[in-house]
């Protein structure tokens, strides 16, 4: 089964830690009110056809069709993107691999997040120790940029998150180690049998 790298921005901002509001703009309840986010947009590259794909509303039902028959992959994609997803349409979180979990664990870490023991592995300082590559911008930020129309930055941060998370997944394909930005190397688990490795 071919993989398909996804990503969603959201379309309600996040409040502050400090519960502060930009005048204007929507807010869901947390990070955790998965259910009140929306979907602003959907980015994805495609293994099987080796193209990068762009959804929105008028056909995020492409993407759930999709995925019927690829494995999903993403960077935070179970505790977050696929929560948020599925809030709005169903779709099947089951088979997913989850390169942030599969860091952690290389690491002798569990798959729940820990304030105290799983900060410091997302996905801008593991692309830039390992690429030199970073984000466009932070996605705090998107559904503001979302709901003041700015849909084409949205868009365009939302694909070079893609394509930062499919650096670090081609490394998990050719069975290389990638840099701990604590130090040291980590071996990821590849989801494929070691004969299909790319």
């Amino acid at each position: 089964m071919e993989a398909l790298i996804y990503d969603i921005e959201i379309v309600k901002a996040i409040p502050n830690k400090d519960g502060s509001k930009l005048a204007g703009i929507e807010y869901c309840a947390g990070w955790q009110d998965h259910a009140n986010m929306g979907v602003a947009t959907l980015c994805a590259y495609d293994y099987k056809d080796d193209r990068y794909r762009v959804f929105c509303k008028d056909n995020l039902a492409d993407f759930i069709e999709l995925a019927k028959d690829r494995m999903p992959v993403g960077f935070n994609n179970i505790a977050f993107d696929s929560k948020v997803l599925n809030a709005v349409t169903p779709f099947d979180e089951t088979g997913q691999y989850d390169l942030l979990v599969e860091i952690w664990a290389a690491c002798g870490l569990g798959p729940t997040f820990n304030f105290k023991t799983h900060g410091g592995f997302g996905l801008d300082i593991m692309c830039e120790t390992n690429f030199g590559t970073k984000k466009t911008g932070h996605g705090a930020l998107a559904p503001v940029d979302w709901q003041r129309g700015n849909i084409g930055a949205v868009i365009d941060y939302c694909l070079n998150d893609i394509k930062l998370t499919k650096q670090l997944f081609d490394e998990v394909l050719a069975g290389r180690d990638i840099k701990n930005p604590k130090g040291g190397t980590l071996m990821l688990r590849c989801p494929y049998p070691a004969i299909l490795r790319r």
